[in-house]
């Protein structure tokens, strides 16, 4: 067998194609001992998608009947939406109806793993684009996961192992115009909620091309996040692999 040559492009594609494809190593089987019992954070961001309240005793949220993701805190709120979450219901329901029963079920693993670890994919979203200090990169570009499912997981937070993060130009997708337009009405959503705009996280199952597209508001003023005491990718790897939930 030839020796892996780092100076030799070929050499580094495949060995790219051999992480991206290769399998997940054992899921945990009990919660990371880190992980907040009371999953503050994760739970102020799980929110209506038109006033934003976060779920909570007194706020109970229910999904879209048509897409079955968006969540709402009442059908005022919903009714409210419609106007602007009825092209996305579409592409919704139509992707649903492309990938079949077995997609479907793993798209629904995916954005449920998505929603378990949504307070560090939305941190690590704003530290690789850098939106805080220049917020026009949310045009250009689009923070991408690749990721493989882990079958023996018995918990929601270690169902998928992240392989790669990187930032990639919004162009690099077939559906980018389709995107642009998603990303301004998000954007103009948090915008009414007070925030500065949002940003995309696109998270893919590198085995089946699964997909979820992940919106991510982000605040005004200067860039305040404490350093990291490595890259922004490994904080992103360390917290995800580890099923490690705040």
């Amino acid at each position: 067998m030839n020796a892996f040559d780092p100076n030799c492009p070929h050499c580094v594609a495949e060995n790219v194609h051999g992480t991206l494809k290769s399998d997940a190593p054992p899921a945990p089987c009990r919660r990371h001992i880190l992980s907040d019992p009371q999953e503050t954070l994760r739970k102020k961001l799980t929110q209506c998608q038109y006033c934003f309240k976060s779920k909570g005793p007194d706020v109970v949220l229910q999904r879209c009947g048509g897409c079955e993701i968006e969540l709402y805190c009442s059908q005022t709120c919903q009714r409210a939406a419609w106007k602007t979450h009825k092209p996305k219901c579409a592409i919704n329901r139509a992707q649903s109806q492309l990938i079949g029963a077995t997609g479907v079920n793993l798209l629904k693993s995916l954005r449920a793993f998505t929603g378990k670890h949504r307070p560090t994919i939305s941190e690590v979203g704003v530290r690789a684009l850098g939106v805080l200090g220049d917020p026009t990169r949310t045009e250009r570009d689009v923070l991408l996961i690749a990721l493989r499912p882990r079958l023996d997981s018995q918990r929601v937070e270690t169902a998928f192992w992240v392989t790669a993060a990187s930032v990639v130009p919004l162009s690099y997708f077939p559906t980018a115009d389709e995107m642009r337009g998603q990303l301004t009405l998000a954007a103009d959503a948090n915008r009414r909620s007070g925030m500065a705009g949002a940003l995309f996280v696109v998270l893919v199952d590198t085995g089946s091309g699964i997909t979820n597209v992940v919106p991510v508001g982000f605040p005004e003023g200067p860039d305040n996040l404490e350093p990291l005491s490595t890259t922004w990718e490994e904080f992103l790897k360390r917290r995800l692999n580890a099923g490690l939930v705040v």
